[in-house]
């Protein structure tokens, strides 16, 4: 049996996108998808969604060992997608696990707190003139 590949070797694409490593449009030629976090947009002028690329890995709990091929996954906004068809759209814009956690959370909150907000619906241009316009509660001052 072998190893699983180790998370620093996995990642290390994304390590590297993330420090400015690459040109902006040569981040991807010749690139197969790579592990790590990003963002896209599902529709011109909508806002961005969270996506992800990792490493399926099946290990045995007792030896550490692969008990199966590791396959490479990917999830756009959610939902399962090919790796190798989202990696066009993915591979230009990686961001911070962070920024992934927050986008994330974002959409599931628009979705049952505001269901008329950009992201409650990512699937749809923006509509400035439908967007609420936020309101900001003024403190008084205190004597």
């Amino acid at each position: 049996m072998s190893k699983p590949t180790p998370r620093m070797v996995l990642y290390s694409w994304h390590t590297e996108a993330m420090k400015g490593v690459f040109g902006e449009f040569d981040i991807h030629i010749g690139e197969v998808p790579q592990c790590g976090w990003f963002k896209r947009k599902l529709v011109k002028g909508g806002p961005f969604v969270p996506a992800r690329v990792w490493m399926y890995q099946p290990v045995d709990a007792e030896t550490g060992d692969l008990c199966g091929d590791e396959v490479l996954q990917c999830e756009v906004d959610g939902k399962y997608a090919d790796p190798e068809e989202a990696w066009s759209w993915l591979c230009g814009n990686p961001i911070t696990e962070a920024e992934f956690n927050h986008l994330t959370a974002l959409r599931q909150w628009s979705e049952q707190h505001a269901p008329t907000e950009p992201y409650a619906n990512p699937r749809q241009p923006v509509d400035w003139q439908k967007v609420p316009t936020p309101t900001f509660a003024t403190k008084e001052p205190t004597p």
